[in-house]
């Protein structure tokens, strides 16, 4: 069975109410099986609360997981909580990913905020952080999907986030999350042929 390997912070552990849960996962699976791609396993290494530095930490537990697709999300608590900079954050994502074959990688954006609810939250800080990941994705040439656009293009985003804390995505929010990251590996699957 073929392995998808979340990492990242709790955006991939699939927050729900607080509280980590299988959503993501299932909608990847579900997305990938209606593409006509069954038979994936997801090994969730989502952590609540990381920081870039945190996972950086922790890398090689994921390497050892030997996923077929890689998805690596870091930034929101490195923006929220100012944990690191735009610079330390760009450093520590480039040295993830160069862990892995690139060919492997998916790398995703930090995502929109609803600064009603989380009112220490700070999207124009939000977008130097995805500007970085997308500029170390680039310099390295791994795909990246850009969350915080696809969230923003829709006229109403707050509803791809929970009213719970105005970070992590609603239920609409994880589907359209699991759709994005299944079709970046369908794109790779189709690519090798």
């Amino acid at each position: 069975m073929k392995k998808i390997v979340l990492f990242g912070d709790s955006l991939l552990a699939g927050v729900m109410k607080g509280e980590p849960s299988e959503i993501l996962n299932r909608y990847i699976l579900d997305e990938l099986t209606e593409m006509g791609f069954p038979g994936y396993e997801v090994v969730n290494l989502g952590k609540r609360g990381e920081s870039s530095t945190d996972g950086l930490a922790r890398v090689d537990e994921v390497v050892e997981a030997q996923g077929d697709f890689v998805v690596i999300s870091f930034g929101t608590n490195d923006s929220l909580r100012q944990k690191n900079t735009v610079e330390v954050f760009g450093e520590n994502i480039k040295e993830m990913i160069e862990s892995f074959d690139a060919s492997k990688v998916i790398l995703l954006t930090t995502g929109y905020l609803n600064t009603a609810i989380i009112t220490m939250g700070d999207n124009n800080r939000q977008q130097r952080y995805v500007q970085k990941a997308k500029q170390v994705a680039e310099d390295i040439g791994v795909n990246v999907i850009d969350l915080y656009h696809h969230l923003t293009v829709y006229p109403k985003p707050n509803e791809f986030i929970q009213t719970f804390d105005g970070i992590h995505p609603s239920t609409e929010g994880y589907h359209f999350l699991g759709a994005l990251i299944a079709r970046d590996i369908k794109e790779k699957l189709l690519a090798e042929g």
